[in-house]
C-alpha cells in the first residue's frame, strides 16, 4: 500500500523460547521481526516506562527528603519495574514472564498509594497503612498466581488506581492555596485521568477487535503497520499517566511554603510546563 513499505513476513509461531505459554497473546503477530522478541513494538514501547522513571529518580535522588530508597523514590522505581517486566513479557509470551507483568502493575500503584496516604500521618499509622497495603497486595498477588485468574487483579489494580486519584485531588484542595493553581493542577491531574483511559480504549480494540485490525496493519506494510500496534500505544499513554500522577504526588507531598522559583526543576513533559511560575501567579502572590 504505502510508499517506502515491505510487506509483513508470517508468524513462525515460536522463538528462540519456544511456543508461547502466556494466557494472554496480543494482536501485535508473534516474532515477525527477531527470534528473540515475541512481540516487537509491544516490547520496545515498554522503554516509556523507564525513561519516564528514571527522570523521576533523577529528580529525587538529591533531595534532603529523597534519595533512590526513599518513598519519594519507590513509586518510580515500580514504574521502570512496569516496563522491564512488561517489556520481558512480551518478548518471551511466557505464562512465568507475565505473571511478573501483572504483578509489577500492583507494585506499581501500591508504591504510589503509600506516598500519598502516610506522608503526613504519624509514625503508628503509617506503619498500619504499610502493613494493609502490602498485605492486601502480597494476598491478591498470591491468589492470582495460585488460581491463574485475573479479575480480582484487575479490581485490586482499579480500586488502588481510584484511591491514589482522590487522594491526588483531595491533596490539590487541601495543600494548594491560589485557585489558579489549583485550576491547573487540576487539570494536570484530569490529563493523567484521561491519558490513562484512553490507554485502555486503545487496549480494548487491540485485544477484541484484532481480527479487523490485523489485516489493515498487513495492507499497510511495514514499518506503517507499526502505527496500528494498539497494546503498545497502551503503553505509551498508560505510562504518560502513570508519570503525571506519581510526579503530581511528589509535588503535593514535598510542597515547599514560600518557595516561588524553579519548582519545575526535575519534573519533565507533561508536568514541568504546568509547574513552571505556578507559585509565582499574581493570585498566589496575594494568598501568600
Amino acid at each position: 500500500m504505502a510508499f517506502l513499505s515491505w510487506s509483513y513476513g508470517e508468524s513462525p509461531g515460536s522463538g528462540a523460547y519456544g511456543f508461547p505459554t502466556s494466557n494472554h497473546n496480543f494482536c501485535e503477530e508473534d516474532f515477525i521481526i527477531s527470534q528473540y522478541v515475541g512481540e516487537f513494538i509491544n516490547t520496545l514501547t515498554n522503554l516509556t516506562y523507564i525513561i519516564y522513571g528514571i527522570h523521576g529518580l533523577r529528580r529525587v535522588q538529591p533531595r534532603e527528603d529523597g534519595g533512590l530508597f526513599s518513598t519519594l523514590a519507590f513509586p518510580y522505581w515500580g514504574l521502570i519495574g512496569v516496563g522491564v517486566l512488561s517489556g520481558w513479557f512480551h518478548a518471551t509470551l511466557k505464562y512465568h514472564s507475565q505473571m511478573g507483568d501483572d504483578l509489577s502493575m500492583l507494585l506499581a500503584v501500591g508504591s504510589l498509594l503509600h506516598q500519598v496516604l502516610t506522608f503526613s500521618r504519624p509514625r503508628g499509622e503509617r506503619i498500619r497503612i504499610t502493613l494493609l497495603i502490602l498485605g492486601s497486595n502480597i494476598a491478591v498477588a498470591v491468589y492470582h498466581c495460585w488460581a491463574d485468574e485475573i479479575i480480582m487483579h484487575e479490581i485490586a489494580f482499579a480500586m488502588m488506581v481510584f484511591i491514589s486519584g482522590r487522594k491526588v485531588r483531595q491533596l490539590i484542595r487541601e495543600r494548594v492555596k491560589g485557585q489558579e493553581a489549583k485550576k491547573r493542577l487540576g487539570k494536570l491531574a484530569s490529563l493523567g485521568t484521561y491519558s490513562g483511559l484512553f490507554g485502555y480504549f486503545l487496549w480494548s480494540i487491540d485485544f477484541h477487535l484484532c481480527h479487523w485490525v490485523t489485516p489493515v496493519k498487513r495492507w499497510m506494510g511495514l514499518p506503517w503497520g507499526f502505527l496500528l500496534e494498539l497494546h503498545g500505544w497502551w503503553h505509551i499513554f498508560t505510562a504518560i499517566g502513570s508519570y503525571v500522577g506519581m510526579a503530581l504526588s511528589e509535588y503535593l507531598v514535598t510542597i515547599e511554603e514560600g518557595k516561588t522559583d524553579k519548582i519545575e526543576e526535575g519534573f519533565v513533559w507533561p508536568v514541568r510546563s504546568v509547574l513552571r511560575d505556578l507559585e509565582g501567579t499574581e493570585e498566589g502572590k496575594k494568598e501568600s
